[in-house]
């Protein structure tokens, strides 16, 4: 019988996370670009990759006027790539924050994302 409530409350509890997250197919438009971004790396923890690029490329439509966020967003993007093994277009994100990173200013954006992108660019299989 314990056995029995314990089946039951778990299916109950995955039924309540499930129907309480959201949907990258509905994403509310008063998140910021850190919540999303939040979401979609929460996503791609879980091997959710198709929500977790939709979450990024949702965040760079909003938000990608901001350098900072762009950059933050291509690289969460090339990440997820990179872990579809698709390689080219990983490349592709982790090359262009190179790019931008050369024609902004010193110090203009975080230096940590034009580390992990050559990181990123370094995982990519010749």
């Amino acid at each position: 019988m314990k056995h029995l409530i314990l089946i039951t409350l778990t299916a109950i509890l995955l039924g309540l996370a499930s129907c309480s997250s959201t949907s990258p197919s509905n994403i509310p438009t008063d998140l910021s670009a850190a919540q999303i971004l939040q979401l979609g790396q929460n996503a791609e923890s879980i091997g959710q990759y198709k929500d977790a690029e939709t979450y990024f490329i949702t965040t760079i439509q909003r938000y990608g006027m901001d350098n900072t966020v762009y950059v933050e967003a291509r690289y969460e993007l090339g990440n997820c790539y990179l872990k579809e093994k698709k390689y080219d277009l990983a490349k592709g994100c982790f090359t262009e924050i190179l790019s931008i990173y050369e024609d902004t200013a010193a110090g203009a954006l975080p230096g940590a994302f034009l580390k992990l992108a050559k990181i990123g660019l370094s995982k990519i299989p010749e």
